[in-house]
């Protein structure tokens, strides 16, 4: 290890989303997951929007506004004029001005949030540690998540190691878009790894998610790789998403593709139904929702779509 939870690894900083305890899906016992900011895609079902962007945003929950007036009082930029909820256009660029979001330390109810933290790797371990207690008994730890983790190379590769000085399980969830150096960097630290497929062809993943596969179908090779060099267990992942991936021969496809990495690799391979979880966060963004008429996939096809996985000889697991 080249660094010390009290030395240079615990000061590297990064931006932090929101850090959830308690989280029971994020991998085995009762864990902590820690949503850092920034992602490479645009997935239109994307549950966490207020992790996309890689600055300071301002997420406003107006059914907990009292309409105080207190907000529109405080900021000295215009972008509160008229109404709480305030100009978008104004606010995105408010977290590089001198003063950021006055807005917010003026709001009584609490329904003006900043997503984003400036948080030191020694910070989050420290954090995280309240709850040692409960990932020794259950066999939980701490999950990485976002966003894209690996759209933070340096702070991840931090706090894995901070966390891992500190005898505490870890696990990341990622879709691949990084670097395969963070990649090689980061696998020593890891536990359990996450890794969504989200569709085999390249054009259709262009459209859904704003980037093509190809890169990300690499990467899962290297994790792979890197899962029988550092015997760390890779999970396979796919959200299904009506419209997009939710056919038996989609679902066998991304199968014969987790199979080809060797079964000695990859750990097991679980599909995801698509839900409306995170509408809400888009309207606190002042965001339009994309699916907004989607309807989540049924029990049944689900139960299909995991037959049909399970068909190409992966191993299938529910977290």
């Amino acid at each position: 290890m080249t660094g010390s939870v009290y030395g240079s690894t615990a000061k590297k900083s990064g931006l932090v989303a929101n850090i959830e305890r308690y989280a029971l899906n994020d991998g085995l016992g009762v864990r902590t997951t820690v949503f850092l900011k920034g992602c490479p895609l645009r997935c239109r079902w994307c549950c966490n929007p207020e992790t996309q962007n890689n600055k300071k945003e301002l997420m406003f929950f107006e059914d907990n506004c009292i309409a105080c007036g207190a907000c529109m009082e405080s900021c000295p930029y215009g972008a509160l004029k008229t109404a709480p909820a305030g100009d978008r256009n104004i606010c995105s660029n408010c977290a590089d001005r001198e003063s950021p979001f006055p807005c917010v330390e003026q709001c009584f109810a609490g329904c003006r949030k900043i997503s984003g933290e400036e948080m030191t790797a020694g910070n989050v371990t420290a954090l995280v540690k309240r709850d040692m207690n409960f990932y020794l008994k259950s066999g939980g730890g701490v999950t990485i998540s976002g966003g894209e983790p690996l759209a933070q190379p340096e702070f991840l590769e931090a706090l894995l190691q901070s966390l891992k000085e500190s005898w505490i399980n870890t696990a990341i969830e990622t879709c691949g878009s990084g670097k395969a150096e963070t990649i090689e960097r980061i696998a020593p630290y890891t536990d359990m790894v996450f890794f969504d497929i989200k569709c085999m062809d390249d054009m259709k993943h262009q459209q859904w998610t704003g980037s093509g596969n190809k890169l990300i179908l690499d990467r899962f090779l290297l994790m792979a790789e890197m899962s029988r060099k550092y015997s760390f267990d890779l999970i396979a992942r796919t959200p299904i998403i009506p419209g997009f991936n939710d056919s038996e021969e989609e679902i066998r496809a991304i199968g014969e593709f987790i199979k080809s990495a060797g079964a000695s690799a990859v750990a097991g391979y679980e599909l995801l139904p698509y839900h409306k979880l995170g509408r809400g966060k888009y309207k606190a963004l002042g965001r339009r929702y994309p699916l907004e008429n989607l309807t989540p996939p049924s029990d049944l096809l689900m139960e299909r779509l995991y037959a049909a996985a399970g068909s190409t000889g992966v191993e299938m697991c529910r977290f």
